[in-house]
């Protein structure tokens, strides 16, 4: 697996208001900021786990499939493979996958996950998540893929610096969530232990400044400025009866996930 200062994710350590934050999928491309071209493959590694601090559980086989600009599915190759916990210095099972694009314009790629428990919240999340991969042309960013539960940009996702402000529109089945919770995160890329977790002025884990928390408007909106550069995702999240695991019936947590990459700030020199 690639070593990175700086990786995408949907990430959270936190496990607050009856959602279960810290558990995430997690795939970040060979591509620096997401871009691709024409008949030149881009690779993904994905695993699950707490990508803030690079924390791994054994995936799950994952569903990836990427929508061209044309709205057409394509397949996307998929691998096993083993990544180090350096939690636990156990070997962790993961995947890689690869794709090569052959459309000019944004293409998506797509993880539709199976329900996963969340024992110690006592409920499963199913996650609904995306990445845009953007080939030559500015086509198809804004579209909504129908998935059913759906985090859309209606500022580009792509081409940002930091300190750039971004709005989405979150949908749960084909329409507008209102009221939503939203995690907004960014991820390190290394292994942080206990001692290095942000702290409050009590000692204890700060959770407020590793998973940052809003809420989606009455028509579900939410506008939000990403002030680093690097990987961020935006993910919301709504109650959506239950899902049955290995024979046990869980409430079921719905999550949609859009990944953006924001640019370090740009500076001219005369």
């Amino acid at each position: 697996m690639r070593k990175r200062s700086i990786v995408a994710v949907l990430a959270g350590v936190a496990l607050m208001g009856g959602l279960a934050f810290g558990h995430f999928h997690t795939f970040w491309p060979d591509s620096p900021n997401g871009y691709g071209k024409l008949g030149q493959k881009i690779t993904w590694d994905y695993f699950w786990g707490h990508p803030y601090e690079m924390i791994l559980f054994d995936a799950l086989t994952p569903n990836f499939y990427v929508v061209t600009p044309d709205g057409e599915k394509e397949p996307v190759a998929l691998k096993t493979a083993d990544m180090k916990d350096p939690d636990t210095g156990k070997m962790r099972k993961a995947f890689t996958l690869s794709y090569t694009p052959e459309s000019i314009g944004d293409s998506w790629l797509v993880l539709e996950a199976a329900p996963c428990p969340i024992e110690e919240e006592g409920e499963a999340v199913q996650d609904y998540v995306k990445q845009c991969i953007h080939v030559m042309a500015e086509k198809g960013w804004d579209v909504r893929l129908g998935l059913p539960i759906e985090v859309v940009p209606l500022t580009r996702p792509y081409g940002l610096e930091a300190g750039f402000a971004v709005t989405v529109r979150a949908y749960l089945n084909g329409k507008p969530l209102p009221d939503a919770t939203a995690e907004i995160e960014k991820l390190n890329g290394f292994y942080v232990d206990g001692d290095a977790l942000p702290k409050d002025q009590f000692g204890m884990e700060d959770v407020p400044m590793i998973t940052r928390v809003a809420r989606t408007d009455v028509n579900g909106y939410l506008t939000y400025t990403l002030d680093e550069p690097g990987w961020w995702m935006i993910s919301v999240s709504a109650e959506s009866g239950t899902a049955t695991v290995n024979g046990k019936e869980y409430p079921r947590v719905l999550r949609g996930g859009l990944w953006l990459h924001v640019e370090e700030r740009l500076t001219l020199s005369p």
